[in-house]
This record gives structure tokens, C-alpha cells and sequence, in this order.
């Protein structure tokens, strides 16, 4: 939660800004988040090519000198996507981020781009079939405005991306992911009725199957502890 009490944190720190600051910026970036959005809604521009769009635009408003790095060579012009993002690093984020749409971008992660926040069971759902959602806000975006009293739309698409790199990459078992999520959703109803009346193990429970992606191994251990400390019998023969 980046966004506490006037205090910003996290992975993303470098490239927030102050929330008292997001409504000048949106008015400011206005008439060209809404081009986006038009081009979007009516298939001219795609999610990915919209995705990598929003960075360019925010990035460029809130680094004022060398938003975009590479060392030592000029930068390939930005029409060129594919060139771009392969070969250029985003001043103020993990690489994860600029990794992630590159592999969107060239067709090899299975990205869905969404203009709502999805529901917990959305997204176990999404994962259990091989994909991942990011969101665009529009409404937070031109507003300027905290999505979930949390981020501003720019940094929650980002957060949603550096999530999807955890989802996709090699070494965090991709496959073994989907797995895990697959028999979460399959299993989702024999949990339910502990879901309603523990608010504890609710919290936890919608954190691991929306908003935690690691290796399976990872999730596995995570999953066992809040099944015992919420007191829920584990059975090895049982799928999850």
C-alpha cells in the first residue's frame, strides 16, 4: 500500500507522487488519456500497445529528465515498441515491469488488459486458466484519485504487471502456478462457509489467490499455515 497517511512506499516509490498532486496531473494528461481510452474502446489500439502507452505518458509527466535509459546508445523511436522495449530500462521500477510488457507485447504471456478491478475469485479464476488481468482505472485516472484508497491508476497498472511477471517467469514454475490456482478453484466451495464467518482467514485466503504469486512450493506453505491457524483440518489426499 504505497499511499499511508501521506507516506509513499514501495517498490514504486521513486515514481509516485504526492496523492494532494494526482489532480493536477490528471487534468494536465487529460486530453490524452482520453485519445487513449477512445482508441482503445474501439479496437484502434491494443492492450498492450494502450498499457505501454500509459507508461510513456506518465513516466515522461513525473521524470522530468531521463525517464527512459540506455546506456550508451540513442533511444530507438517509441513508435517501434518492440525495439523499444526490448533495449530501454524505465527510470524508477524493477525491470519486471518493462520485462512483462515486452513479453505481452510479442505475444508469449497471456496479459489481459481490464478497466475495472476484478474480484478476488476473478482473478483465481484467471490464474487457474493461464492468464493474468491487469487493470487500467479510467475513472481514478482522469480523476486523480487512489485506486482502493491505495494507488493512483498509474502505479496500479504497474503493480498489476510486475504481478503478472511473477505469474509468467521461467524459474517461479509457471505451470506449477496455474496448478496450485486450478485446485483453489476447484476446491473454492468446501471453503466457503468458513470464508463467510472468519473475516481473518478471508483476508488471508483473497490475498493468496489474488494477489500473491510465487512458486508453487511457496504457496503451498502459505496456503497449509492459514488453513491451521484458522483451524481447518489439512488432508494429504485432498487436491489442495
Amino acid at each position: 500500500m504505497p499511499h499511508d497517511n501521506g507516506r509513499i512506499y514501495g517498490s514504486f516509490k521513486k515514481i509516485c507522487i504526492p496523492e494532494s498532486d494526482l489532480k493536477i496531473e490528471a487534468e494536465s494528461i487529460l486530453p490524452n488519456l482520453k485519445s487513449l481510452k477512445f482508441d482503445w474502446e474501439t479496437g484502434q489500439i491494443s492492450d498492450s500497445q494502450l498499457s505501454f502507452q500509459i507508461v510513456l505518458l506518465y513516466l515522461e509527466r513525473r521524470v522530468k529528465k531521463h525517464p527512459f535509459l540506455r546506456m550508451g546508445k540513442p533511444l530507438p523511436n517509441r513508435t517501434q515498441s518492440k525495439e523499444f522495449l526490448e533495449v530501454v530500462r524505465f527510470y524508477g521500477m524493477p525491470d519486471t515491469v518493462r520485462f512483462a510488457l515486452w513479453k505481452w507485447h510479442i505475444g508469449e504471456w497471456d496479459i489481459r488488459l481490464i478497466n475495472y478491478n476484478p474480484s478476488s475469485l476473478e482473478m483465481l479464476e484467471s490464474q487457474s486458466r493461464g492468464y493474468r488481468y491487469s487493470t487500467i482505472s479510467w475513472d481514478h485516472a482522469m480523476e486523480g484519485s487512489l485506486v482502493e484508497d491505495k494507488r493512483d491508476a498509474f502505479e496500479h497498472l504497474l503493480h498489476d504487471l510486475a504481478h503478472a511477471y511473477m505469474f509468467f517467469r521461467e524459474d517461479y514454475d509457471f505451470e506449477g502456478q496455474k496448478q496450485f490456482f486450478s485446485e483453489m478453484w476447484l476446491d473454492y466451495p468446501k471453503y466457503e462457509s468458513v470464508l463467510e464467518t472468519n473475516p481473518v482467514f478471508r483476508s488471508k485466503f483473497d490475498y493468496c489467490i489474488s494477489d500473491m504469486n510465487s512458486h508453487p512450493a511457496h504457496l503451498t506453505s502459505y496456503w497449509n499455515a492459514i488453513r491451521r491457524e484458522a483451524g481447518i483440518p489439512i488432508h494429504s489426499d485432498l487436491r489442495v
